[in-house]
């Protein structure tokens, strides 16, 4: 696509997504997301732009779910999502900006090597803010979510803020409707001019919610009805295809498949596949890739052309604890009930609980003592009344990794900001960027499939109107997900608004260690993590021999496979730069 100027400006391959592009004069805006926009309104709003910065107005009343790239007197202006959902990298080569949404694109179009420190840090659990916002590339930047590349004529780049949480002084009726009024939206985008549109079906209230918002949509336009898909779990134990069933009974309008247990590859099944993928990023999603494909595989056989999932309503509607250290300052009673209750809930014990309410930190220094051991990663029996939990590496990573890690953290703390000014909004914000990038990886292995997957509830709408409202009003310690419930008393029957339960996939995950053993032994015989010097390979084949090992139980092991798999690919591209057949970058 040419610039207003005639010169070349975008390129790209968009086999899944649309592209809208507006012109008012010598000034241009690009959209490119999963469906179309009007662009009338948004001509006539571009021809009244005289500063590129003046584009916030237009683009925020947009489902945010949008790349956008405009050029305004001159000016160019390159964004993605508040949410990190559509992200934005760049790096130069010699003089030239190059601007992408694939950090693995650039890395390979300018020969950009693998940066060990930020591996190292990928090893972590979890990975604390800012450190994993960066790339595993050294030379290829980021641009932090809710923020834009502003770029003069000369390729001079300044990074300019857009997007600022919002205040929570909703109510809850008021803001039910916000998130209802965002939600029907996203999912209308998504199926507009789609034949066949797939929904994943678990049984959970935030799949449910999708598959429901979509079947009612089509109804309204027409067309075959929503392919529900469910994925049965071998855990007796798991409820959550008897909650699906439930919901087809409630409403037969869907259009139901069950991908049966026993057809549902094991989580590290085809670890060999699963090295070929290039990420922009290590992701627990190569690690689940067979077993994601095959429930897309189903739908894209099926005819479906967008695939919905649920992804994303855990981190907004479920509430983390910390919340409630925020409300001290204004409600300090309703606080200190609300604490007593998450106390009760998860078995804290009272030293460890009054030990953080005591340690009131800045978030550097709580970022500079952050306590990197080796051991398993902290669970719900740890208080989380401050900026993080205790951060962990396994006991399989090396000292050189170690101080790797140490440094950079250490590094990173002389300079670093919060998301968000206390601790329980700042780690709200953490994550859903972190689901935001679970998606992305999610979405490039699916769409390279033939079929991508897209989250409505990682809308940068849907989120404004989550966490507008006011934090005693959405989170509350014995009720699971109260302002989605609310939001959605229109569309879900009450009997499923009642489910109180949830399923977490434990076994399943665990089945996968014990049948897969023998590859994962494998995987460490010629490592690419040991040979930079990064992990234990004798550890790692002791452990993974012994799959019943406790050291396996906390998702480390998910951590350093997928880093392993990811770092296979990246050492095995071939960069533009070094083939016969590469047209100059100049």
């Amino acid at each position: 696509m040419p610039h207003p100027s005639g010169r070349p400006w975008i390129l790209a391959d968009l086999p899944h997504s649309r592209l809208t592009d507006i012109r008012s004069g010598a000034d241009a805006l690009v959209l490119i997301g999963p469906g179309p926009v009007e662009p009338d309104p948004l001509r006539t709003e571009l021809g009244r732009c005289r500063d590129i910065a003046e584009l916030d107005r237009v683009l925020a009343r947009l489902p945010g779910v949008f790349h956008a790239l405009a050029t305004v007197g001159g000016t160019i202006r390159v964004q993605g999502t508040a949410s990190g959902l559509r992200q934005i990298y760049r790096t130069r080569h010699g003089e030239t900006l190059l601007v992408g949404d694939r950090a693995q694109t650039l890395a390979e179009l300018v020969g950009a090597p693998v940066d060990e420190a930020a591996l190292a840090l990928r090893l972590l659990e979890p990975v604390p803010h800012p450190l994993g916002e960066r790339t595993a590339w050294h030379g290829i930047a980021p641009t932090p979510p809710g923020s834009y590349l502003r770029i003069d004529g000369r390729q001079a780049v300044v990074v300019r803020r857009w997007w600022e949480l919002p205040s929570p002084t909703r109510l809850a009726a008021d803001g039910a409707g916000a998130v209802h009024e965002a939600m029907e939206s996203s999912v209308r985008l998504h199926m507009t001019g789609r034949g066949m549109v797939s929904t994943e079906l678990s049984g959970g209230l935030d799949s449910t919610t999708v598959g429901y918002l979509a079947q009612r949509e089509r109804t309204r336009q027409g067309g075959p009805a929503v392919l529900a898909i469910t994925a049965d779990s071998r855990d007796p134990l798991d409820d959550d295809s008897d909650w699906a069933a439930r919901a087809i009974r409630l409403n037969p309008a869907l259009d139901h498949r069950i991908l049966a247990a026993e057809r549902l590859p094991l989580a590290y099944t085809d670890l060999a596949g699963a090295a070929t993928e290039r990420l922009d990023e290590p992701s627990i999603a190569l690690v689940q890739r067979s077993r994601v494909l095959a429930v897309t595989g189903l739908a894209r056989r099926a005819g479906s052309q967008v695939h919905l999932t649920g992804h994303g309503g855990d981190h907004l509607f479920v509430g983390l604890p910390t919340l409630s250290l925020d409300l001290l300052r204004t409600h300090p009673w309703a606080a200190v009930r609300r604490i007593a209750a998450y106390r009760g809930m998860f078995g804290w014990s009272w030293p460890d609980t009054t030990r953080q309410l005591a340690r009131r930190r800045s978030y550097r220094r709580w970022l500079a003592r952050c306590a990197v051991t080796r051991g398993p990663a902290a669970d719900w029996r740890t208080p989380l009344l401050t900026w993080g939990v205790p951060t962990t590496l396994p006991d399989w990573v090396t000292p050189y990794a170690v101080d790797l890690v140490h440094g950079e953290i250490g590094r990173a703390a002389a300079t670093a900001h919060p998301l968000a000014p206390t601790p329980g909004r700042h780690l709200e914000l953490d994550g859903i960027r972190d689901g935001a990038r679970l998606v992305r990886a999610l979405a490039d292995l699916t769409g390279r499939a033939g079929l991508p997957i897209s989250a409505p509830f990682l809308d940068d709408r849907v989120i404004e109107a989550a966490l507008s409202v006011r934090i005693e009003e959405r989170v509350q310690p014995h009720v699971y997900k109260p302002l989605l419930q609310r939001a959605m008393a229109d569309v879900l029957p009450r009997q499923l608004l009642a489910r109180t339960t949830k399923g977490v996939g434990d076994l399943d995950l665990a089945l996968g260690v014990r049948e897969h053993a023998t590859d994962l032994v494998g995987l460490w015989k010629d490592s690419h993590l040991a040979a930079r010097g990064l992990v234990d390979t004798d550890r790692l084949t002791v452990l993974c021999g012994q799959p019943d090992a406790p050291q396996l139980d906390d998702g480390a092991l998910l951590t350093t496979v997928a880093c392993e798999l990811w770092l296979r690919a990246a050492d095995s591209t071939t960069t533009l730069q070094e083939r016969t057949d590469a047209p100059s970058l100049t």
